[in-house]
This record gives structure tokens, C-alpha cells and sequence, in this order.
């Protein structure tokens, strides 16, 4: 794992927690209700984990390393043919 890959999940859960707890502590202040409870951390365990598949860092596969090194090589006999 990478050390931006780290970061990423480290922050992300942090922040994640600090809602979850910001969120619980506003519930039982002014709704107190269980249901809502639950229904929040539901919520919020779901929406980290949306977020972290949409916006993680990924290494690259092996197939797109070589479909990137294709894509280049192309690029650059396109622009020796231009001159």
C-alpha cells in the first residue's frame, strides 16, 4: 500500500468518525430516537464507503500500464509524422 493510499483511508475514516460522533451527540441532544440512530450510522457507514470506492487512489494495473505505454508510443510516432 502506498503511502498516499494511507493517507487517503487514514483521513477518510477519521473524518468519517468525527461525523458519525457529531451526528449521534445532535440525535441524542434533539430527537433521541434509536431508530434514527441506527438509521444514521447506517447512513454513514454506507456514504464512506461510496466515497472511498469513488475516490480512492488505485494502482494501476498491468493492463493499463501497458495500454498507457501504448497510448504514448503512438502519441509520439503521431507527432514524428507530423514534422
Amino acid at each position: 500500500m502506498k503511502k498516499r493510499q494511507f493517507i487517503f483511508i487514514f483521513a477518510l475514516t477519521f473524518l468519517s468518525v468525527l461525523i458519525w460522533i457529531v451526528g449521534e451527540f445532535l440525535i441524542g441532544q434533539f430527537i433521541n430516537s434509536f431508530g434514527f440512530s441506527v438509521g444514521w450510522a447506517i447512513f454513514c457507514l454506507v456514504a464512506c464507503c461510496a466515497y472511498s470506492l469513488w475516490k480512492c487512489p488505485r494502482e494501476p494495473d498491468e493492463e493499463d500500464k501497458k495500454d498507457e505505454a501504448q497510448e504514448e508510443t503512438e502519441q509520439k510516432q503521431n507527432q514524428k509524422g507530423d514534422k
